[in-house]
């Protein structure tokens, strides 16, 4: 199957499994705001800045590795090294949480409960280790029609069982069961799909290789990880669970949108970009076509969020949750910057240069990120960390866009040409429905249907003039993905 096809069939199974597993966490998320409230959505928030941390480090980098690598330059000792590797430091991060990071959490958020809460939520980090090897394998052969099966299949099982949780009384057990679940359940259908089992071998020779690519991605996602988490932390720790769990739900509502929409082109394009990394033209091809696809899907969803914000929170979730609104305003937008800029970290990584990626999240994260969310939380609590990630989003899209600029030529001036036309397009449907809100003073329920509704049929006319051609071609290369021989597994 040529590399095109590959991209479009991968992207198309990608996006089921990503909207499909959104739409349900979503359906889910709206039922288990309604049986539980923020702070049980806080303490959950708390423990998972810690969880999270421990599973970035057991990672080590050696997944993005085997799937950077080409694929003549892998015998199967690599896939054994790599995950005896991350079973043991997950086994070993098991044990730190145990016994150095629940006290810690403890002390930190004055939260008794995180002491029994963190050891149960940490079992996902180790059974997260047995699937990911049979999911890099997929993802290498970029056959990602049993990964969309899987995820929703996921999703679905372990949201039902925390909604029954929640409606017996469970309250944030419900939430922690769900993760783990998901985990669990992931694990289990990955080998019986993939059916891969690793040898008792490890090779030292090809771990350091491994390492030698993965070491530069640990070190970013690690500063990622603080990029994307001290705005959880900080309001942890000075504001409140009540004040976290506001916030985690307009985080949620946005970044987890973007994050699966990206999720869907990265995935996809990691292994595509590794496989062109001498060609640069084809690179820059991908790369602002990319850009361009990422907003017409993005910048939408991202604009109902700025304008009717009062609907979706007072609506979906209740007035218990109006907190999250002035954030995900805030929030909503700094997503749409980020959007901007395409997908430029795997563009670093699948050229060989994770280092570059790894020092620009070291710059921005030390000089920006951590500086402007610490001054925001405490002048102005939720609303002020969200303004210091906005601002934090429009300082990195310029120092990324220029190392983009210096490895492939792209100019800031041809990607912004690339998506002027859908956030131009999207500004002016904003200002129009919020128009008719400020003036007709219309109740949150009908403004919220009237909005989508406009949204639908206005943005839905821009792609039908402006963005036929794009339209057709994705209709075209859709069909040829329905006649496209499947991989074999």
């Amino acid at each position: 199957m040529k590399l095109n096809n590959k991209i479009v069939s991968g992207i198309g199974w990608t996006s089921i499994s990503a909207f499909g597993t959104q739409g349900l966490r979503l359906v889910f998320k709206l039922i288990l705001a309604k049986l539980l409230l923020p702070e049980h959505y806080g303490i959950i928030g708390m423990a998972a800045v810690f969880i999270s941390f421990v599973e970035v480090i057991s990672e080590l980098g050696l997944n993005s590795a085997l799937i950077q690598k080409r694929k003549e330059a892998l015998p199967p000792s690599y896939f054994d090294t790599a995950f005896w590797s991350n079973l043991l430091i997950s086994c070993f991060g098991y044990i730190v949480i145990i016994l150095a990071v629940a006290p810690f959490a403890v002390w930190f958020y004055e939260e008794e409960i995180l002491g029994t809460l963190l050891p149960v939520l940490a079992l996902s980090i180790i059974i997260n280790a047995f699937y990911v090897i049979p999911k890099v394998i997929l993802s290498r052969r970029m056959n990602f029609k049993p990964q969309a099966f899987i995820e929703i299949s996921a999703a679905g099982v372990s949201g039902m069982v925390a909604v029954v949780l929640a409606y017996a009384g469970y309250g944030v057990w419900a939430l922690a069961f769900n993760g783990i679940l998901i985990s669990l359940t992931s694990a289990v259908l990955y080998f019986i799909k993939v059916q891969w089992t690793p040898q008792l071998h490890f090779d030292w020779e090809a771990f350091r290789d491994l390492f030698g690519f993965g070491s530069k991605v640990l070190i970013e996602r690690i500063f990622s990880f603080f990029t994307l988490n001290i705005d959880y932390i900080l309001i942890g720790k000075f504001i409140g669970d009540s004040a976290l769990g506001a916030y985690t739900l307009a985080f949620i509502l946005t970044n987890t949108f973007m994050k699966q929409v990206s999720g869907i082109l990265n995935k996809v394009l990691y292994p595509a970009y590794a496989s062109i990394q001498d060609n640069i033209d084809q690179i820059r091809h991908y790369y602002l076509q990319l850009a361009k696809l990422k907003n017409l899907f993005i910048s939408p969803i991202m604009m109902i969020f700025v304008v009717l914000a009062d609907g979706v929170i007072r609506v979906g979730f209740g007035e218990d949750w109006q907190a999250a609104i002035f954030p995900l305003r805030i929030l909503a937008l700094a997503v749409i910057i980020s959007t901007i800029g395409g997908s430029a970290t795997i563009v670093m990584r699948s050229m060989g240069r994770p280092d570059l990626s790894m020092r620009l999240n070291i710059l921005c994260t030390t000089f920006s990120t951590v500086p402007l969310v610490i001054i925001g939380s405490q002048l102005y609590g939720i609303n002020g960390a969200a303004a210091g990630i906005l601002c934090d989003r429009v300082i990195r899209l310029v120092f990324y866009q220029y190392q983009i600029k210096r490895l492939t030529g792209i100019t800031f001036f041809q990607l912004i040409k690339q998506v002027s036309g859908a956030l131009f397009t999207c500004l002016m449907i904003g200002v129009l429905i919020y128009s008719l809100y400020v003036t007709l003073s219309i109740p949150p329920l009908p403004m919220l249907i009237m909005g989508c509704v406009m949204t639908l049929i206005l943005y839905g006319l821009y792609l039908h003039f402006f963005e036929k051609k794009l339209v057709g071609k994705v209709r075209e290369l859709a069909k040829i993905k329905k006649k496209s021989a499947r991989p074999s597994i």
